[in-house]
């Protein structure tokens, strides 16, 4: 990127005109104006100076709807407006007392016409501006606190009411409606244990999203006069809870002892997906199939290699599969008349001559104990 001349302080805020051009305000005592063409260098910039002529910083500044004029409100309470082409040497309408010197104004808001300007200040009020004659408010609103210096306000889509939100260092804040012609207080609700931030009407949706202190956002809406963004998730069905997937009510009452012995230890309590999860874990109650054996772990499979199961299956299809209960004995004895006759393999090993004879088996012999054999000792020298 390009060495470019910026902000020397804390950028406090920025607003976006057309796709172009935006703003920004920092601390140091000044208003730019940035083009996205050009890299080198902002395209304006706007020195903030009070009523004594010294350097004062900016709080807030934005467009109006068309881009076609600039409004900015300094630490000092003074509200300004700039046409957006110039010249910014001076501004063309001034209020020097729209909000309290010292006061941070936090928000300022164009309606869609442009003729009306909102303004929230740090002094714990919200202004209504007419732009073609600023020497004072059109309406007011009091007592609301204000301590954050982002708190919103914001135009209704039809602009018939004007919102604000309420945020204190302790307590709850609130969002409170106005209508735009009388001030008067329509509603309030509160957002909880919580300031309210950042507020947003959003025109097409119509529903209102609303930043709080506590980083928590939240949506409101209305399910007959809002449409699709919230009402998308709600419309979707529960989804269906498990058999025994709540909590039982003795579970804050079990005693968990890992180390106990098994006879004493409880069961734990587990929802239906971690006791699925287990189950399939569980070789017996999954049916899984026995692992092949490869690699290093081949020696703790109950199957075979590849090698012996094909040898297996040759030999099943030459030989037929074994009888269940057969007599080793008396399948070697089957083949005694034909080595008698063609002693083509015997013959070679026991000469022509040898006759084999076999222990003759009769009552005696079966009864005989087995000769036991004499155990051995060893003596050191």
């Amino acid at each position: 990127p390009h060495k470019q001349t910026a902000h020397k302080a804390v950028v406090s805020t920025q607003s976006t005109g057309d796709r172009n051009i935006f703003m920004t305000c920092s601390t140091d005592c000044t208003v730019r104006l940035w083009d996205i063409n050009v890299t080198k260098n902002q395209k304006t910039v706007i020195k903030m100076k009070g009523s004594n002529g010294k350097k004062i910083s900016p709080t807030h500044s934005v467009f109006n709807k068309d881009s076609s004029m600039i409004a900015v409100v300094t630490i000092d309470g003074a509200l300004s407006l700039y046409p957006s082409k110039g010249p910014f040497v001076r501004a063309r309408k001034v209020n020097k007392s729209a909000h309290t010197n010292g006061s941070e104004t936090s928000c300022l808001k164009f309606s869609a016409d442009g003729n009306r300007l909102l303004s929230r200040g740090g002094d714990d009020t919200m202004k209504l501006w007419d732009v073609r004659n600023l020497t004072k408010p059109v309406n007011t609103a009091n007592n609301l606190e204000n301590v954050f210096i982002g708190t919103d306000c914001w135009f209704s889509p039809d602009e018939k009411v004007v919102m604000t939100g309420t945020s204190a260092k302790r307590g709850s804040g609130d969002i409170v409606f106005f209508d735009t012609e009388t001030f008067t207080e329509i509603y309030r609700f509160s957002v909880g244990e919580s300031s309210v931030s950042k507020i947003l009407w959003h025109p097409k949706l119509n529903q209102i999203v609303v930043g709080c202190s506590n980083g928590i956002v939240k949506m409101y809406y209305s399910p007959t006069l809002s449409s699709r963004g919230a009402l998308l998730c709600t419309a979707k069905a529960r989804r269906r809870q498990a058999k025994n997937d709540e909590i039982p009510t003795g579970l804050s009452q079990q005693i968990l002892n890992p180390y106990s012995l098994p006879m004493f230890r409880e069961n734990r309590f587990l929802y239906a997906k971690r006791r699925k999860d287990k189950a399939r874990r569980d070789t017996v109650q999954s049916a899984a199939p026995d692992k092949p054996a490869y690699g290093l772990d081949a020696h703790k499979t109950k199957g075979c290699s590849m090698s012996a199961f094909v040898s297996k299956q040759l030999a099943l299809d030459v030989h037929g599969p074994p009888a269940e209960e057969e007599d080793p004995r008396e399948v070697l004895l089957k083949y005694a008349d034909v080595c008698e006759k063609k002693p083509y393999w015997i013959a070679p090993a026991y000469g022509p001559e040898t006759k084999t004879k076999f222990q003759e088996v009769n009552e005696e012999t079966l009864s005989e104990e087995p000769v036991m054999k004499k155990p051995m000792y060893f003596y050191q020298k």
